[in-house]
């Protein structure tokens, strides 16, 4: 029927644009922590680090920041 076509089409457009939300919303995420992670001291051997290893090493290095202060 046409209001099931047109329910449908909301729900298709409706989760189109929530995706597209969560695309920007990720994208975003990331590029902060590619830039959190260009900020915090490291070897440059080391390979790339997670975002929990981001998270611990960044608080770590405000503690230390912190104590010289």
């Amino acid at each position: 029927t046409t209001s099931t076509k047109r329910k449908r089409l909301i729900n298709q457009e409706q989760r189109r644009a929530a995706n597209v939300r969560e695309r920007r919303r990720m994208n975003n995420l990331n590029k902060a922590f590619d830039e959190l992670r260009d900020k915090v001291p490291r070897f440059e051997y080391e390979k790339r680090l997670s975002r929990i290893d981001t998270l611990k090493l960044a608080s770590e290095y405000i503690i230390f920041l912190n104590r010289i202060l």
